[in-house]
């Protein structure tokens, strides 16, 4: 729905978000520095942890459900609030039983789980550290490498697994001697089965012992320690605290206060080993009383179809996903009413996160919504990162295009430090109760973390939405260690141009790699739109990724795009580029478990695809600018 003002501008109507109004207090200094904080203080809340919530649920929501996932046979299994609650003190006992404390952490190897759920807020509650690893260094590594250098590095007092079968070859790698495993499901002999440890009784001594332990938390002890790597190295052990998870909350009971109203639905897939999806997103469940549905989908091919049929039995009441998989979802949404109908009812504002969310997809999400509902929809974004507990700057307004990721939540400073080139970006640093407490056994690493202001290092470019008012938000402009030079000492700021060329490609292409260190000129590596491509021409409709990406008509339609672009300057325009069938390897960290692809990792791995690129006389495969 739109309305006309006088003036004959079309004002489009946006569906309501109740959250509050946000004023932004703005620090300039002499050498352009800007430090931004939000007028509005971080609220006092007497919880330490997500932990805390439960109890007060079960009492209030004893027989809704917690969580709920897909079982074997297709059908969803829950969990209630106040089997929660009884569970999560069973487990902690349990857990202390076995010898596990401050100083003995559970290490988690599987993924998300109604019975990780269990053990990640059992272990919270006691006091005892939960180490979440992504399952791709148990599962798909041939030498354990990462595995075993997250044991040196955090040696675990037990070690959790959904099902011991499949993560046999890594519990062996990992020689860990006397450090039990707990196992939901395939448990050998010598493994401590779970329904030992959620079934067994609860007594009086054994529940005292449990609340002496969550009675003896500080603010600075370990909750959860996070993994974190770039392109190469061991990962590093984010530590994060009690004050780090009890900042969030107090950040989301101002946020988010509305959802204590109703109870709220949430379907996520997003991993736990990660801060947006093992912070943020479990700690709005715990602390809001949701009905948490774990999403069995992913946002890749073959598996962002189970998303798609959760949809159908789920409406969610805010959802949040990576752009990859909201353009997979824009194309499904197109054709099936009822999906969208599902999808938009209930939802009082979407979210991406990961990467920017292409131009092209979020107008195709809207028109769908304006089909469905007669309105808008409010997509919410910002920017953080495991060390600062996935939480940061937020854009909670509507917008008429993706890409503002807002202003500093409450608690949170914000250092903006220009950056050179003359193109109004800065580089972003923060600073308050959630960033983390350094990385465990990295002290050097730690310190290079912070500036001598205590100001964490992100990494990341960002440029003001308005140069003349902060407040408006800010805009994601790349990461700086992304960026390179061409031949002639230009800068390439390849998180801009990567966006830019998805756009212009639209919808044809799922994402890109930027491709020119020291050459004359641009190129690009980019996965098809599996989808997409096959609607170009009917005889296509059958083809598989590997036909699709050498198909001539697949190849002009390329060439026409690139032939498009503002020939303004050699920084801005791709003159090559190759379509890729193989996905991006989670192995090999081409990918993260979120969707975000890693730049320079694709870049080394595929360096012959890179090559042909450069030929004199590019294969017929390749897409051209030029001739």
């Amino acid at each position: 729905m739109s309305t006309l003002e006088a003036s004959g501008k079309v004002v489009l109507s946006y569906r309501p978000v109740r959250f509050p109004e946000r004023r932004t207090l703005v620090e300039r200094r002499g050498d352009g520095t800007l430090i931004l904080r939000s007028a509005r203080a971080l609220p006092d809340i007497p919880q330490r942890s997500f932990a805390d919530f439960i109890p007060h649920w079960a009492a209030e929501r004893g027989d809704t459900h917690a969580f709920c996932e897909r079982g074997e046979d297709g059908a969803w299994r829950s969990l209630s609030w106040r089997e929660l609650w009884r569970e999560v003190r069973t487990v902690a006992a349990a857990l202390l039983d076995i010898g596990l404390g401050p100083q003995r952490p559970l290490m988690l190897l599987s993924g998300n789980s109604v019975e990780e759920a269990v053990v990640l807020l059992a272990a919270e509650y006691a006091g005892i550290p939960a180490a979440p690893v992504s399952p791709t260094y148990a599962l798909m590594s041939r030498d354990f490498a990462r595995l075993k250098a997250i044991r040196e590095r955090v040696p675990p007092g037990a070690v959790f697994v959904q099902d011991a079968g499949p993560y046999a070859a890594a519990l062996a790698a990992l020689s860990l001697d006397s450090a039990p495993v707990i196992a939901v499901k395939g448990a050998s002999a010598g493994h401590v089965q779970w329904r030992e440890l959620a079934e067994a009784s609860l007594s009086g001594p054994r529940l005292q012992r449990v609340e002496r332990a969550h009675a003896a938390i500080r603010d600075n002890d370990t909750a959860r320690v996070l993994f974190t790597s770039g392109s190469t190295g061991a990962p590093k052990a984010v530590r994060l605290t009690y004050r780090n998870l009890a900042s969030v909350a107090a950040y989301y009971s101002d946020n988010l206060f509305w959802m204590r109203e109703s109870q709220p639905v949430f379907l996520d897939w997003l991993p736990w080993h990660h801060g947006l999806g093992g912070v943020l997103h479990l700690g709005r469940a715990i602390q809001f009383g949701a009905t948490h549905y774990i999403d069995d989908g992913r946002p890749v091919p073959g598996a962002i179809e189970r998303t798609m049929r959760n949809l159908r039995d789920v409406a969610p009441t805010s959802f949040t996903t990576v752009p990859s998989a909201w353009a997979a979802l824009a194309t499904e949404l197109e054709r099936d009413p009822l999906l969208a109908r599902n999808l938009f009812t209930h939802a009082a504002f979407f979210g991406y996160g990961g990467a920017s969310l292409p131009v092209d997809v979020y107008n195709r999400i809207q028109r769908v919504a304006e089909q469905t509902i007669g309105q808008r929809m409010t997509f919410c974004s910002g920017l953080a990162s495991t060390e600062t507990s996935g939480m940061g700057t937020h854009c909670g307004w509507p917008t008429d295009a993706p890409g503002n990721i807002g202003v500093p939540v409450p608690g949170a400073e914000v250092k903006l430090l220009p950056l050179e080139g003359g193109d109004g970006r800065y580089e972003i640093r923060m600073r308050g109760p959630h960033v983390f407490g350094g990385y465990i056994g990295q002290p050097e690493l730690t310190a290079a973390a912070f500036d001598d202001e205590g100001f964490f290092r992100l990494g990341d470019a960002v440029r003001l939405a308005d140069p003349d008012d902060p407040s408006k938000g800010m805009v994601f402009a790349g990461r700086t260690v992304e960026d390179f030079k061409l031949a002639n000492g230009s800068w390439v700021r390849t998180g801009a141009l990567r966006l830019a060329l998805l756009e212009r490609c639209a919808p044809l292409l799922s994402d890109a790699v930027i491709c020119g260190h020291d050459r004359d000129y641009l190129a690009a590596l980019a996965w098809p739109n599996v989808a997409a491509c096959q609607r170009i021409a009917p005889e296509l409709a059958s083809l598989d990724a590997q036909a699709l990406a050498k198909h001539p008509l697949i190849v002009a339609a390329l060439n026409e795009r690139l032939r498009n672009q503002d020939m303004a300057g050699a920084t801005l325009v791709v003159e090559r580029l190759i379509l890729m069938a193989e996905p991006p390897s989670l192995d090999a960290n081409e990918i993260a478990d979120k969707g975000y692809v890693n730049q320079a990792a694709t870049r080394a791995r595929r360096a012959h695809l890179i090559e042909a690129l450069y030929e004199r006389e590019p294969a017929p495969h390749i897409a051209r600018a030029r001739g």
